[in-house]
């Protein structure tokens, strides 16, 4: 029902419109693109030679089930050439991209392009929906820079299903002349990687478990009903959690310039490399436009691409994140770029390594913690109640009549001569005062508002001897320290 209807529609937009002419032949050179899997780019010039050329690739839209975390979790995918994501593409200002798009006949629904970075009705939509078993031919010229985004769009709620299932890609297009800075220098990159960052809604049952499914028939309401709730199960880099990491991850040499083109479909994301930076960032990866420098953390824009080119300085391992960290180290959103060379001590290097701290810094830091504040402290902070307001004049009582009424508070217990503080001390005292029980909130205030006022004692902590010896705090002062040694 849905992929009759899809079609149907299509073909009422393209009777209305009336049917695209057939293209023209052009005398152009033709040259065949081979199309590898991400995290890799084909091999391509970066300054064009010669005039335009008619690029030809070939995608194949594939519906399977592909393993997305390491527990084993599986999503009903759909894909370009079997990957998420689609394999990334690189052509220059000027040429012409003649794409031939083919559908499995295992497939199960109809599937199309849309290529922002074309100029036609719905990116080539209208020109590529087939049905599984079919092959369509299209061509577009490409007439701006930058890198954009493709992906399936074949009509109604199947729109957000094939592309949050992995149907998307890139098309870089170079200007015939290469990148270059603001002020016209031109720039080069040694490595180009294409990170694909995907939300996944994968259902979930009555226990919280994911749930798996046969087809993607049985698969399409639940998975509905969870994007519908806009929260991802998973947010990963190229298709499934640690796709990126540990064998897997990116790898660079010091003073190499790496090229790190960014994509993601749906949703907002916010890039950044932990130890390194964007020396020079086309946020909205468009190369007409002057490339921010010394980027820290780039939008990537929900059904955008960004391009990145960084000199790497010092070897060692790059985490390159989705700076929501929840994202990154819980859903997925996390790669490794490992980078090897020789270390330069000038741009970073280690005073001390970890070691335990010297005694009696340590037990006075434990001391302080857990110390009675100072006497002069608590009565600068103590706020006097409001007396309450007069009223007539009565008589004095007598003094004998006072004293039979007063009641006397009882003294408190005065424990033994205070010591020095030690470490065992100080962590026994702790466990003991963690482990008794605590009273009820309830009974602790109704206690609390019966007690007899106490008399005020002279602390017997030793915390002011230990910030004496530390030269915190002046010897024989009641005074507490001031903000300047603070």
């Amino acid at each position: 029902m849905i992929r009759r209807s899809t079609l149907t529609g299509v073909a009422v937009v393209v009777t209305l419109l009336g049917a695209p002419a057939v293209a023209e032949t052009l005398n152009l050179p033709r040259q065949k693109i081979e199309l590898v899997a991400p995290p890799f780019v084909h091999p391509h010039e970066q300054v064009a030679t010669g005039g335009p050329k008619i690029y030809e690739v070939r995608l194949v839209a594939e519906e399977k089930q592909m393993v997305i975390d390491n527990d084993g979790t599986t999503l009903q995918a759909m894909t370009f050439n079997g990957t998420i994501p689609a394999p990334a593409i690189v052509i220059h200002e000027g040429d012409y991209l003649e794409v031939t798009l083919a559908s499995l006949p295992t497939n199960t629904m109809p599937h199309n392009i849309d290529f922002h970075s074309a100029t036609g009705g719905q990116g080539g939509g209208d020109l590529t929906l087939i049905s599984p078993g079919e092959q369509a031919v299209f061509r577009f010229k490409a007439t701006r820079t930058g890198v954009f985004l493709y992906h399936c769009i074949p009509g109604g709620p199947m729109i957000p299903w094939h592309i949050a299932s992995g149907m998307s890609g890139v098309v870089m297009v170079l200007p015939r002349d290469g990148l270059k800075d603001a002020k016209g220098k031109p720039l080069h990159y040694d490595r180009v990687y294409y990170i694909g960052e995907q939300d996944m809604y994968v259902p979930r049952d009555d226990k919280g478990k994911f749930k798996t499914y046969t087809s993607h028939a049985d698969a399409f309401a639940d998975t509905l009903d969870t994007m519908h709730k806009l929260v991802p199960s998973h947010v990963v880099f190229n298709g499934r959690v640690d796709a990126l990491t540990g064998k897997n991850a990116l790898v660079a040499n010091v003073g190499e310039n790496v090229l790190f083109i960014h994509s993601q479909a749906d949703r907002d994301s916010r890039i950044h490399i932990v130890g390194g930076h964007g020396d020079y960032v086309w946020e909205t990866g468009k190369f007409s436009n002057p490339p921010q420098t010394d980027g820290e953390t780039w939008l990537v824009r929900g059904g955008s691409a960004t391009a990145v080119l960084y000199r790497f300085l010092q070897p060692g391992i790059y985490p390159y994140v989705n700076h929501n960290m929840t994202e990154a180290l819980e859903l997925g959103a996390f790669a490794h770029v490992r980078v090897e060379g020789k270390w330069d001590n000038n741009l970073m290097s280690q005073i001390q390594a970890p070691a335990p701290m010297a005694e009696p810094v340590a037990v006075a830091l434990e001391a302080a913690a857990h110390a009675t504040p100072d006497k002069s402290a608590v009565d600068a902070a103590r706020v006097e109640p409001t007396p309450a307001p007069r009223g007539p004049a009565q008589a004095t009582p007598d003094k004998s009549t006072a004293d039979a009424a007063r009641v006397e508070p009882t003294p408190a217990p005065r424990g033994p001569a205070p010591v020095a503080v030690t470490r065992a001390a100080a962590r026994d005292a702790r466990s003991a005062h963690t482990s008794a029980p605590a009273a009820p909130k309830r009974q602790a205030v109704r206690q609390h508002a019966h007690r007899p006022p106490q008399q005020p004692q002279e602390e017997p902590s030793t915390w002011k001897t230990w910030l004496q010896k530390l030269g915190i705090l002046a010897a024989n002062t009641n005074t507490t320290p001031t903000s300047a040694a603070r």
